[in-house]
């Protein structure tokens, strides 16, 4: 039997004019098309989720560049394998694909980073978590960072029907186009790959009734109208935050029709710090661990679970004075150098880090009363200022007394609650949405 080559391999670009989605990225004038258009041996970290097109640049960089290509994977293979490629271009520099960065040990990091300063590798790291909190600064350090969208359906429809017309040898109409790139979830390969299936089971005639059967049996979040499903997913946490049980329960119903598990789950956990918080934190976790156990079990037994979850966020009692608080705290932070911090927080972990930059220890909290280092840990200038301001619930109303009582203790002064001006835009959940 001869071997078939899939049709997301087939149809995977060569050239940035044959990328699907990332225009602000890869426009003419934008950065990272500025990059590698002019051939600037520069390493990138890609971010992103996945079928966004991170590999798939790191391909066409190849190819544009006309430099080897080669692929690693942090979280499966080991520092002797990532030898192995480097001997194979002794003389040359090469393309380094290095997929799940974000996993990489600190022997495999050591042993990347000279020939990152050589220009020996150019590196393309990809991984699905914000870079700033899982990578390394020693590799950071020396990449471009750049954030990578999920592609659209409108994005995904015109690639569906060049790889049916030209690869598949049939006509896709629109209709089903979008049907099938509303099912790959703003993943191409995914998308491609239920159009190869499909047509491998429907031949001679394939029906929206087909793609529609598949979709849900596969648990892809299939809908004929992608802007229709996002609205069901904004009405199923909006019903939540305004306390709606019943409300919720059917748009989560909809939902689940279509087998959307995923989205459901993610906006119960959003829902349980943005809605619930502080209030009660205990209901908050035990609504993460139900959404955690319903992608475990999967569909339809899983209804359950999100239904339960459902239910308790929405009669919780309600604070999003975590969230208040970290927008007080991200203002100040936004000129992080007008507001230096004390030098025995610095990290002293390297040799002559006293006499390079003056960093010194803290005083350890285990061998002082109650276990707590009496010393400024705030910058200077903002020592006094307290972001945090309860709810009034019971249960913040005695977090808000620990929060008094050690601040009191570590500074050695009253605690005066900090007064924010009326005037200061709110910060709510929409604006993270």
């Amino acid at each position: 039997m001869a071997f078939k080559q899939p049709l997301a391999d087939v149809m995977r670009p060569a050239s940035l004019e044959q990328m699907v989605g990332q225009k602000q990225l890869l426009s003419p004038g934008r950065p990272l098309y500025q990059i590698i258009t002019k051939h600037l041996a520069v390493s990138l970290l890609l971010w992103g989720p996945p079928g966004s097109g991170k590999t798939t640049l790191a391909y066409v960089i190849s190819k544009t560049l006309q430099l080897p290509f080669e692929k690693f994977n942090a979280s499966i293979q080991n520092k002797s394998q990532l030898q192995k490629l480097v001997d194979k271009h002794p003389n040359e520099s090469f393309v380094l694909l290095l997929d799940e960065i974000h996993r990489l040990t600190k022997p495999i990091q050591d042993y990347l980073l000279p020939y990152l300063e050589n220009g020996h590798i150019l590196l393309v790291g990809t991984t699905t978590e914000n870079p700033i909190m899982a990578i390394q600064p020693a590799i950071r350090s020396r990449c471009q960072i750049f954030e990578f969208y999920p592609i659209t359906a409108e994005e995904i429809e015109p690639v569906l029907v060049r790889a049916a017309q030209d690869h598949l040898k049939f006509t896709l109409p629109k209709e089903q186009a979008h049907a099938i790139a509303n099912s790959g979830n703003g993943d191409v390969r995914v998308a491609l790959n239920i159009l190869d299936t499909l047509h491998a089971m429907h031949p001679d005639q394939l029906l929206m009734t087909d793609i529609e059967e598949f979709a849900k049996k596969q648990h892809f979040a299939f809908d004929k109208d992608a802007t229709k499903h996002y609205d069901y997913l904004s009405a199923f946490q909006d019903s939540i935050e305004g306390s709606d049980a019943d409300a919720a329960l059917y748009y989560l119903a909809v939902i689940l029709k279509s087998g959307d598990l995923e989205s459901v789950v993610r906006r119960l956990k959003d829902s349980a710090a943005l809605d619930v918080g502080l209030a009660d934190p205990a209901r908050a976790t035990q609504v993460i661990i139900l959404a955690n156990t319903a992608l475990e079990i999967g569909l339809p037994r899983a209804s359950t679970h999100v239904a339960m979850a459902t239910i308790l966020l929405a009669v919780a009692p309600r604070s999003d004075s975590a969230m208040q608080a970290y927008y007080q705290a991200a203002k100040d932070a936004e000129h992080p150098t007008n507001h230096p911090m004390p030098k025995y927080l610095q990290d002293t972990h390297y040799q002559g880090a006293a006499k390079l930059r003056g960093a010194g220890v803290m005083q350890n909290m285990f061998e002082l009363p109650h276990k707590i280092a009496r010393q400024e840990y705030l910058p200077k200038d903002l020592i006094g200022k307290h972001y945090y301001v309860p709810a009034p619930n019971k249960n913040e109303q005695k977090l808000y007394s620990q929060y008094q009582a050690l601040l009191k203790y570590i500074y050695q002064q009253p605690f005066v609650p900090t007064e924010f001006p009326d005037h200061f835009e709110h910060f709510t959940s929409s604006h993270i949405k």
